[in-house]
């Protein structure tokens, strides 16, 4: 049988490549296995304290992973730097083997970054300012390839204790497959909820409309006496629902409307889960080059095929949008620099349209110097104009005063990096904060000279929206449950 023979094989190989190693403190074996949904496998995983999903659909690119091997930790205001050290520190005790010609065929660690230095409130303490962790068990989904990855502890441990160890997990991975593939569904996909009322609704106080609205003010009257050019202000609302939210079926309802976006889930220390589906790149980062992107400029989309060309139109030539996209661009050249040997990017911007959304949208890329990070360019990078402010110092020591809200790790950087350096990170917006029953959700709006507050409240609604349909259908359709 394939699943034999392919255990068999990669035992084998990876037996042949251990007798030629010095072991270090931790292991990790990637191999190629049959190909397999990894959120699925997410699914399946859901009881475990640490989960990490990343999916950007349309670029056939995926990863999943489950169990912790080990984690790296940090706060304050040198944490990009504490956890560059910490991860070369950990590549010199880790010994990666595989059995793949893959490219990718390496561990990688994933995780992210609060958005300020220290994080407040007790719900985010878990993730805490710096947290990434090498799952003890991941899976690499590119195209048609899947590659999984086997991390263990190997100090202590003879080289025979390694292989059965490795064995045992292949045949576990392999058995889990066959459930998925096998199982039987328990329901027809009916609703939990018969009444017309939606399982999770908007509802807001008129004196939280008014409170934006003073903040909006509030950020113009500042702008109006150049303490800065533009800020970014937040909301957050709380929805809560009648049972527990299946956060893997909402990340599916996600990925099925938003293809072009990052989906993601993440679950640090049996923490809450952060999910979202963010348009936004920060760094692509492969060898010495790099992408990442300004995006920043929002109106709906159409209702009809012109209605939707008029809107993009009255997008890309409004004064306070151009404006304002351009801000976002200028700085992330800026920053960008010092790292650089060439920065280049087109003069002027084009729609990114979403789902429910269209951006203004900039490219750019950068060949770096040698020896550039990731977490060096994040921590320069961080936080962008699109998600703080402009200029930079002057902008965002105001956000958490007008705010009186803790972002935790909402717009902050979030991804995964490997041993060889290369890695993605993606700014978490458009997305929300899940506990049990409870669900809080954030959104940014960008403020200048001539933003109004009705206009900037109108625009936060509708980045609200693609988690609030998610949730709404997690809950209101029920998931068919697993059966052998």
């Amino acid at each position: 049988m394939y699943r034999e023979t392919s255990i068999k094989r990669s035992i084998q190989r990876f037996e042949q490549a251990l007798k030629q190693q010095e072991l270090g403190e931790w292991i990790s074996f990637t191999t190629e296995v049959t190909e397999i949904d990894p959120l699925a496998w997410i699914e399946y995983h859901n009881e475990e304290s640490y989960l990490y999903y990343w999916d950007k659909p349309d670029s056939g690119f995926s990863l999943a992973a489950c169990g912790v091997a080990c984690s790296l930790k940090a706060t304050g205001e040198d944490r990009f730097q504490e956890i560059s050290r910490q991860s070369r520190s950990l590549k010199k005790q880790h010994l990666a083997l595989t059995d793949s010609s893959h490219s990718m065929a390496e561990p990688f660690l994933a995780g992210g970054y609060s958005f300020y230095d220290h994080n407040i409130e007790k719900s985010w303490s878990r993730f805490g300012a710096a947290h990434f962790f090498l799952p003890s068990t991941a899976l690499l989904k590119s195209g048609r390839q899947t590659l999984l990855t086997l991390t263990l502890r190997a100090k202590g441990k003879t080289r025979q204790e390694i292989l059965d160890e490795i064995e045992e997990r292949l045949e576990k991975y392999h058995r889990t497959r066959k459930r998925i593939r096998k199982s039987t569904l328990s329901t027809t996909g009916e609703t939990s909820d018969h009444s017309d009322r939606p399982p999770f609704e908007l509802q807001h106080r008129e004196d939280e409309r008014n409170r934006w609205g003073h903040k909006v003010e509030k950020c113009r009257n500042l702008i109006g006496n150049n303490v800065f050019d533009k800020i970014v202000i937040a909301r957050a609302v709380e929805l809560h629902a009648s049972q527990s939210v299946n956060t893997p079926c909402v990340m599916y309802h996600l990925r099925q409307t938003f293809p072009e976006c990052y989906n993601f889930l993440i679950r640090l220390d049996s923490s809450p889960d952060f999910i979202g589906a963010t348009p936004e790149r920060l760094i692509a980062l492969k060898k010495n080059r790099m992408n990442t992107e300004g995006l920043a400029g929002s109106i709906s989309r159409g209702k009809s095929a012109v209605e939707d060309v008029a809107l993009g139109n009255k997008l890309i030539t409004n004064r306070k949008n151009r404006g304002e996209h351009q801000i976002v661009v200028k700085e992330i050249c800026h920053k960008l620099r010092p790292y650089s040997e060439r920065i280049e990017h087109p003069k002027k911007p084009v729609l990114k349209r979403l789902h429910n959304v269209q951006h203004l949208f900039t490219p750019i890329s950068a060949v770096l110097q040698d020896g550039v990070t990731i977490h060096e360019l994040a921590g320069a990078l961080h936080p962008t104009p699109a998600v703080g402010g402009y200029p930079r110092n002057s902008s965002v020591p105001w956000i958490r005063t007008i705010e009186k809200l803790d972002r935790g790790w909402y717009a902050g950087p979030i991804g995964w990096f490997n041993p060889s350096g290369n890695g993605e990170f993606s700014v978490a917006i458009r997305s929300a904060h899940i506990d049990g029953y409870k669900a809080r959700l954030y959104a940014g709006c960008g403020i200048v000279e001539d933003s109004e507050a009705e206009t900037e409240w109108k625009e936060s609604e509708l980045k609200f929206r693609p988690i609030l349909e998610a949730l709404q259908k997690s809950v209101k359709e029920r998931p068919s449950a697993l059966h052998e």
